[in-house]
């Protein structure tokens, strides 16, 4: 599903997902969790508390076109809100995707590929079906 606004401010459409995957920060890495992805940034889920303007790279593992891949993301929280114990926090990439830099990623958005079955929706890489 693509989420739209009409008083949205967004260069590109955002791609609802639902995808566990890794923040780096600092010297370590905290998991999290995509709720919806564009070429210019994520939105995601974590417990681990981050402040607006802070420089973090996601980390995007699966399979595309039969081979398993792993490409790293740099960005910063750009927004943050909370609710109970879990924050949620916009991230713009620090550089839009460029097949170059992001292959796997970036065919993602390429042709409206984001609408066939793709490793961002393989239940593999799911929050829930990760954790057991």
């Amino acid at each position: 599903m693509v989420i739209k606004n009409a008083i949205d401010q967004r260069q590109h459409d955002r791609v609802t997902v639902s995808y566990a995957t890794k923040i780096l920060c600092g010297n370590g890495s905290t998991d999290v969790e995509i709720e919806n992805i564009s070429q210019g940034g994520a939105l995601f889920h974590a417990r681990k508390r981050f402040k607006i303007g802070d420089m973090l790279t996601i980390i995007v593992t699966g399979v595309h076109c039969g081979a398993e891949f792993q490409e790293s993301v740099p960005g910063r929280i750009i927004t943050i809100s909370q609710k109970g114990d879990q924050y949620s926090y916009g991230f713009k990439f620090a550089v839009e995707l460029h097949p170059h830099q992001t292959p796997s990623l970036s065919e993602f958005f390429v042709h409206d590929r984001w609408e066939e079955k793709s490793f961002l929706r393989d239940p593999r890489y799911r929050k829930a079906e990760r954790r057991g």
